[in-house]
C-alpha cells in the first residue's frame, strides 16, 4: 500500500487540484448484503431510513480513502445524460419493493450496444430476463463472459437517487462472481467515489433473479447532482453472466 500511495502523495504536492477516490465493497448472497471480512461496518441509508442490511468497508481493497490526481475516468463516452425526462414505474413490486424506478439509458439493451461500452467479448444476446419488467416484447440481455467488461452510459443523478437494481442470470458455477461497480463523480470538485458489489455464483439463485437494492456513493455538492457510471466484470472461477433491465430508484428526499 505504501508503495502505491507514494506517487499519489507526490502528485498532490505538485498540482493545484486533487480528486478523491473512495472505494467500499459488498458481497451479495441470495438478495442480502453480507459483511465482508473486517471489523468496520456501517449501514446504508435509503429513503431517509436505515437499510436492514449491514454492509462493510473493506480496507483490504485499496484502503478506506485514497487521494489521487488522475483518478479513473468514469465516463464510458460522450456527455452524461441529463437528470430530466425520466419515466418511472414500480417494476420490482413483485419482490416487495414498491419504490418507483427509472431505467438507465438502454438499460434493457433492446437497442443493442447503444449507450454501453463493451470490451473483452461482452455482447448483446437474445436472452431477456424472464419477468419482462421492461415490457412484454423485450427480448435481449447483456452477456458478460470471463474477462469482459460492460460499462453503462454516464448519467446525471440527483439527491435521493441513491439506489440501483437490476436482473442477473447466474449459471451457478462454483467460485464465480459478478463484480458490479457504482462510480460517481462530482463534476464541480472532480471528486470520485466507488462502491463495489460481488454477486456470488455459489449462493445466488440459478437463472434470472433481481439483485437487492445496491446503494451508490453520495458526492452531491452545491448543485445537488453527480454523475453515475456502472461497470460490470467477472471474477473468480471463469463463468459467463448475463444482466438485464438496469434501474435507478429516483426517490426524492426533499
Amino acid at each position: 500500500m505504501k508503495a502505491n500511495l507514494a506517487p499519489f502523495t507526490s502528485a498532490i504536492a505538485t498540482n493545484a487540484f486533487k480528486r478523491t477516490l473512495v472505494r467500499t465493497r459488498h458481497t451479495l448472497f441470495d438478495g442480502l448484503a453480507v459483511p465482508a471480512p473486517g471489523p468496520r461496518t456501517m449501514r446504508t441509508r435509503s429513503k431517509g431510513r436505515l437499510s436492514a442490511c449491514a454492509v462493510a468497508v473493506s480496507a483490504a481493497v485499496l484502503g478506506a480513502l485514497t487521494f489521487a490526481v488522475g483518478a479513473p475516468t468514469v465516463m464510458a463516452f460522450g456527455a452524461p445524460v441529463s437528470c430530466s425526462g425520466r419515466t418511472e414505474a414500480a417494476v420490482f413490486s413483485p419482490w416487495g419493493d414498491t419504490s418507483s424506478y427509472f431505467q438507465i439509458p438502454n438499460g434493457g439493451v433492446e437497442n443493442g450496444a447503444t449507450d454501453w461500452a463493451m470490451t473483452g467479448g461482452a455482447y448483446v444476446v437474445a436472452d431477456n430476463e424472464t419477468s419482462h419488467v421492461g415490457g412484454p416484447s423485450d427480448a435481449r440481455g447483456l452477456r458478460i463472459p470471463a474477462g469482459a467488461t460492460a460499462e453503462s452510459r454516464t448519467i446525471c443523478v440527483s439527491r435521493g437517487e441513491d439506489t440501483v437494481r437490476l436482473f442477473v442470470k447466474n449459471a451457478r458455477i462454483s467460485g464465480s462472481i459478478l463484480h458490479i461497480e457504482a462510480i460517481v463523480r462530482n463534476s464541480t470538485t472532480g471528486q470520485i467515489a466507488q462502491t463495489a458489489f460481488d454477486v456470488n455464483g455459489d449462493a445466488s439463485p440459478v437463472g434470472w433473479a433481481p439483485t437487492l437494492r445496491l446503494g451508490i456513493p453520495n458526492l452531491l455538492g452545491g448543485t445537488g447532482t453527480q454523475e453515475l457510471t456502472l461497470r460490470f466484470t467477472t471474477r473468480g472461477t471463469p463463468a459467463t453472466w448475463t444482466i438485464d433491465d438496469v434501474y435507478v430508484d429516483p426517490f426524492k428526499s426533499y
